[in-house]
């Protein structure tokens, strides 16, 4: 099967059946008898792990669009973690019972678990953990907790304030860190969790080294340690991957993948839909884009199927609205706004622009549309997109400039600050969380929305009474309502899904299967070095 077929699949296909054809498809094209590629240039029992993101804090309670996020799964313990099939199965905790009645979870913790530095990891930690993160992080969820009470040091209750039998797929993910050092704890240069590594080093943003605990409950790992090394360049990864430099590469390009498939017998592959849909966000707080026609307007400007086909090889979906195409809350009768200029135009003027003397530029009150695009620097597909974009608004008659910035620094323009005209950049999905909508698009708890300070009544009041409805069914309506208004307003332009294609070497064998998302990095702790 070609990737071209593959696009032209019907747009009711899931992300994860494409990338299983699709994997299928590029590997069965595999030749026998062809050459190997070049063997390892050391035989250490390190596992080295390239990350396309500076590697900046690794406080759990606080990271979340850094490198470093791909260093928390094995510095740190959880309650419980997914297994391959998605079920949740134990980790901290033993197991886990819910009154219906009272909306309480009990949480049984294990009794042998150490933290780092030794000392033991007790339910006061782990409730300063939950309290910690979801403040920084998901207000949201913090906010359907009524109280969190200790019956003992092994136990934990959490009182909800409405029935929420999902509640514990909520907050797998949140990293035990110690309540005795509380916020003195020194994140950067010698973080304390309780997993299956411990830090051992760091060079600035560069590159961080963790070493095997010995005193994990689940025993020592098999591997002495792991590098994770901050590589902006994929293209220099997936050559230091082939030649043994690095185990793992993350995000392999189309072109690349097709070349090392006659070395598919020395690499893991895993190919899955990004859990987040990239967008040109727009500042909808000032002009012009706090007309919702202009928005709409450069929406239909931009060629979403051409960035999907040219620019991603295939290896991507058109997005359609905040929920994400294969989220259980996505509107299935919302469509992508197609490509249609002359559609674009005409809502432009409707909005009060126009050409200008001689016909090419557009403005209004004699002044041009013309608006500057923040882009990470980090990332080099996206600069292409960004490239794109701008050829696309030019062919309109509006002038945008690109400007980079690092990734740390742009996120604190636009995230809950409106710093900015319009920035290129990715959100999460409302795959397991609906909450995480209201943190992206709606002020809450006096705190501005995640998304450039957007706020919008409607989209306000629908968000909340989908949080607050106990019924299911009433629930999934409502988040579809908030799926296509705010399709319908285009706060920015929803633009692609990646589908993307990781690497591993081989020279480690792996009991489970490959994956780099969270429970599947925190599975790395299994991997062993193969015997020659």
């Amino acid at each position: 099967m070609s990737l071209s077929v593959i696009l032209r699949m019907p747009k009711y296909m899931s992300l994860s059946v494409a990338c299983v054809l699709l994997t299928a498809s590029i590997l069965s094209c595999t030749e026998s008898g062809t050459s190997s590629a070049k063997e390892s240039t050391y035989n250490e029992n390190i596992l080295r792990y390239d990350v396309n993101a500076p590697l900046t804090s690794l406080d759990t309670t606080k990271v979340q669009t850094s490198g470093s996020i791909l260093v928390l799964p094995l510095l740190y313990s959880c309650l419980f973690l997914p297994n391959p099939d998605g079920e949740l199965e134990p980790d901290l905790a033993t197991k886990w019972t819910y009154d219906v009645e009272s909306h309480t979870w009990s949480i049984h913790l294990r009794k042998d678990v150490l933290f780092h530095n030794t000392q033991p990891v007790t339910a006061r930690d782990v409730k300063y953990s939950l309290e910690a993160k979801l403040k920084n992080m998901c207000p949201s969820i913090l906010s359907l907790i009524d109280s969190i009470s200790i019956p003992s040091d092994s136990e934990l209750s959490i009182n909800l304030r409405k029935d929420d039998p999902e509640f514990p797929r909520k907050i797998w993910d949140t990293g035990i860190v110690p309540h005795r050092n509380g916020d003195k704890t020194d994140y950067y240069n010698h973080p304390i969790g309780s997993g299956p590594f411990k830090f051992a080093y760091r060079k600035g943003e560069n590159e961080v080294g963790l070493v095997a605990n010995k005193d994990y409950y689940d025993g020592r790992p098999s591997l002495d340690g792991v590098v994770f090394s901050y590589q902006p360049d994929k293209e220099k990864t997936w050559t230091r991957l082939l030649s043994g430099r690095t185990d793992i590469a993350q995000e392999i390009s189309p072109v690349n993948f097709g070349i090392m498939k006659q070395y598919q017998q020395r690499y893991y592959f895993d190919c899955y839909a990004m859990p987040y849909y990239a967008i040109l966000l727009y500042n909808t707080t000032t002009p012009p884009f706090s007309d919702p026609n202009v928005r709409r307007a450069l929406s239909y400007a931009i060629d979403k199927h051409y960035i999907v086909k040219n620019i991603l090889k295939g290896l991507g979906v058109v997005a359609v609205g905040p929920m994400g195409v294969d989220s259980p809350f996505h509107n299935q009768h919302i469509m992508p706004i197609p490509y249609d200029p002359k559609k674009a135009l005409t809502l432009l003027k409707k909005a009060g622009w126009s050409y200008d003397d001689v016909g090419r530029y557009l403005s209004k009150e004699e002044k041009r549309f013309e608006f500057t695009i923040l882009l990470f620097e980090e990332y080099q597909v996206e600069k292409r997109v960004a490239q794109y974009v701008r050829l696309c608004l030019n062919d309109l008659g509006i002038r945008a400039d690109l400007q980079s910035f690092p990734h740390s620094e742009l996120i604190a323009k636009y995230r809950r600050n409106n710093e900015f005209q319009a920035v290129l950049t990715e959100f999460t999905c409302a795959y397991r969380d609906p909450e995480w909508i209201r943190e992206l698009w709606a002020p809450h708890l006096s705190q501005k929305s995640r998304a450039g300070c957007f706020q919008h009544p409607e989209v306000s009041r629908l968000i909340h009474n989908a949080i607050e409805e106990s019924d299911p069914s009433k629930q999934k309506e409502l988040f579809f309502q908030v799926d296509a208004l705010i399709t319908s307003l285009q706060p920015g332009t929803f633009l692609f899904h990646k589908i993307a294609i990781d690497a591993m070497s081989r020279r480690f064998s792996l009991p489970l299967p490959f994956a780099l998302d969270q429970p599947g990095i925190h599975r790395l702790k299994y991997a062993s070095l193969r015997s020659n």
